[in-house]
């Protein structure tokens, strides 16, 4: 029965959710590669979708007491999978410059190699306040710069406002890595 319990608790509907983002990952990826209206418009429109259940799976988790061990992993790394994918393929096509692609990557793996590292000892580390805001800029500021791929013949406003966007989560990137960074590292109080 135990056995039972623990694999019915891996395929919540949160998880599920989160799977569905990672599938959705090449899907995307190829609408992006064909350049054609239509198909970056779905890419766009899929991308936003996927923005939507990266909120709504935390959400649900915790309202409906389904959190798990496997969504305490899977929900940053189908998040860090879409935005990254996404944003090195926007960098391909000269949509978002790569200096910002090479940081706003770089802090995700540098940030996540350290949560799986201090999650072998046993500690968990949560994303701050902080690291949600730069996820909910990044998910808005490529949803523009998609849209204005998508609409590119008619006004190209939406990518500037996409790009400013991403440069306002590379602000609280670089600002939440450093705050991870310093909490990390911090030496231990000691107590008398």
């Amino acid at each position: 029965m135990k056995v039972r319990d623990e694999a019915a608790s891996v395929w919540t509907l949160p998880n599920r959710l989160s799977i569905i983002r990672i599938l959705f990952i090449p899907v995307i990826v190829f609408f992006i590669s064909t350049q054609e209206d239509g198909l970056l418009l779905a890419s766009c429109l899929l991308f936003i979708i996927a923005g939507i259940t990266d909120g709504l799976d935390g959400y649900l988790a915790r309202k409906m007491s389904l959190t798990s061990k496997l969504g305490l992993y899977l929900d940053p790394i189908a998040d860090k999978l879409l935005v990254s994918s996404v944003l090195i393929t926007l960098t391909y096509y000269r949509q978002i410059p790569l200096w910002v692609t090479l940081i706003l990557v770089g802090r995700e793996f540098l940030i996540n190699g350290l949560r799986a590292f201090y999650a072998m000892e046993g500690i968990a580390i949560y994303p701050s306040s902080f690291g949600k805001i730069k996820t909910a800029l990044q998910l808005i500021g490529i949803s523009c710069v998609l849209f204005n791929i998508a609409i590119e013949r008619i006004d190209a406003i939406a990518h500037q406002i996409g790009l400013v966007i991403i440069y306002g989560a590379l602000f609280f990137s670089i600002y939440s890595a450093v705050d991870y960074l310093t909490a990390l590292f911090r030496p231990p109080v000691v107590k008398s």
